[in-house]
């Protein structure tokens, strides 16, 4: 219903706080009402039931007793046929009244006027409701004949203090109904701002954060409950958040730095070229291979920089399927076609994988080996029962201790006084993080042995028995 949409939209708008105090009144509310349902609908039940109880048993010893006794007289009542609380009025053929067990109870002609017609579902089926402004009655007209004559035996039973009991129990359990609510709205407000200040706090804590300021964290009891959880997790988002902000900054920042060096080179060699290039033959040929290698470093920088742009975004897809790592690695091999590198293949192995990921992986550590080494490089593969291990050996400058665990860092690259060729001083420091990408995506474990001015060993250790 549109008025019940309505209302609803209306209430998710308001505070949390303000939700959870009025929906646990309304279902204390909704719980009090049934309950006070069932307890009014129980008690009419009761006194209903045991009013009819008594008019049977009254009815029953009557009945009994005017057999036995063949006559009816004023001594009739000595003999205890009817209950304290039933009224019994025995009247002759000619109306006169024999026997009267309550004679301040007015005439039955006078009650008979107020008899319900629609009685409630409660009442007795076997009784008519005489119901006044100040009395409820159950009534019954029974005709016996005794003696040879007809009697009409009037059987009536009041439960007017029962309907007045019922009365004051509704408006006892309406005023302890509202009372509670009150007590339930006012206590769960303040319990669910208690409950809530965590999420407040976090509120707080986000409205003050900015792209740049991570440093905001919540304090709060390690007690293991949901809010305590809720807010490690928030802490823990902001450390994410506060590292790959920084990451970023670093990634916009070394990136601006190696793109200004190729487009200076150019512009340089542009302007050069300009003054002088028409002149003389030699200056340039200089400019136009200076030009031509700054903008294959840009492009290959490029295409790294997009690499792993889609890798971080998680779009960057593998194709797998079952590949033989030998041929691979053979391939990567000879894609370089430099007599220094000296492949050892002591074996053959399947593996399930990205054949060209994992080839693009090769060739990246073959091409870091010598770019840091003049000697030859040698690249091994051997297997076991649940390994199979590549190794890229070579006897370069290597690398200092404190720098292995940042070497597959975007943009890190060694103290440059100890590069070896214009190559590596053009390169941009991304090619192994996209190797260590490529071997994460295909659980490949890769470790580094290195040493200063002996030369560095990178190991990758590939499991060959698990089904990718």
């Amino acid at each position: 219903m549109p008025f019940v949409s309505k209302l609803n939209r209306q209430f998710r708008r308001r505070k949390l706080s303000t939700q959870i105090s009025f929906t646990y009144a309304a279902i204390l509310f909704s719980t009090m009402i049934l309950t006070n349902v069932g307890i009014t609908a129980g008690v009419y039940y009761l006194f209903h039931h045991q009013a009819e109880r008594a008019l049977n048993i009254s009815i029953e010893k009557t009945i009994e007793q005017a057999k036995k006794s063949n006559s009816i007289d004023e001594n009739f009542l000595s003999f205890g046929t009817v209950m304290p609380s039933v009224v019994l009025r025995v009247v002759d053929s000619d109306g006169k009244i024999i026997v009267n067990t309550s004679p301040r109870l007015p005439e039955t002609e006078k009650i008979l006027q107020f008899i319900r017609t629609d009685p409630p579902f409660w009442a007795s089926k076997n009784y008519q409701m005489i119901e006044t402004a100040h009395s409820l009655l159950y009534y019954k007209n029974l005709p016996l004949e005794i003696g040879g004559k007809i009697y009409q035996f009037q059987f009536i039973k009041t439960i007017t203090f029962e309907k007045e009991y019922i009365i004051y129990l509704l408006w006892i359990l309406f005023f302890i109904g509202c009372f509670g609510i009150f007590i339930s709205i006012t206590s769960g407000y303040f319990l669910s701002r208690k409950v809530l200040s965590p999420l407040m706090r976090v509120t707080r804590i986000a409205q003050n954060i900015s792209v740049g300021n991570f440093n905001r964290r919540i304090n709060f009891d390690r007690t293991g409950d949901e809010v305590s959880e809720l807010s490690s997790s928030f802490n823990k988002m902001l450390d994410r958040l506060q590292s790959g902000f920084t990451q970023q900054q670093k990634f916009i920042s070394d990136a601006s730095h190696e793109l200004r060096t190729p487009i200076t080179i150019i512009s340089g060699y542009a302007d050069v070229l300009e003054r002088y290039g028409a002149d003389d033959p030699e200056i340039f040929s200089e400019a136009v291979v200076s030009i031509k290698n700054s903008a294959r470093s840009m492009q290959d920088m490029v295409e790294n920089l997009l690499f792993l742009a889609r890798a971080d975004q998680g779009i960057q897809v593998l194709q797998k399927s079952p590949c033989e790592l030998e041929e691979i690695l053979k391939s990567a091999v000879e894609s370089f076609d430099n007599p220094r590198i000296e492949f050892k293949n002591f074996s053959a192995c399947e593996f399930v994988g990205d054949a060209e990921y994992l080839k693009k992986m090769f060739k990246i550590f073959i091409d870091n080996s010598l770019k840091y080494s003049e000697k030859n490089i040698q690249v091994e593969l051997t297997t076991s029962e649940n390994e199979a291990e590549i190794k890229f050996i070579d006897e370069g400058i290597g690398i200092n201790a404190e720098d292995v665990g940042k070497i597959f860092d975007r943009f890190f690259r060694a103290d440059k006084s100890r590069t070896r060729t214009d190559e590596e001083k053009n390169s941009a420091g991304l090619s192994l993080s996209i190797a260590k990408w490529i071997a994460d995506r295909h659980d490949i474990k890769i470790e580094v042995e290195s040493e200063l001015g002996k030369g560095s060993t990178f190991k990758l250790k590939i499991p060959i028995d698990s089904e990718r």
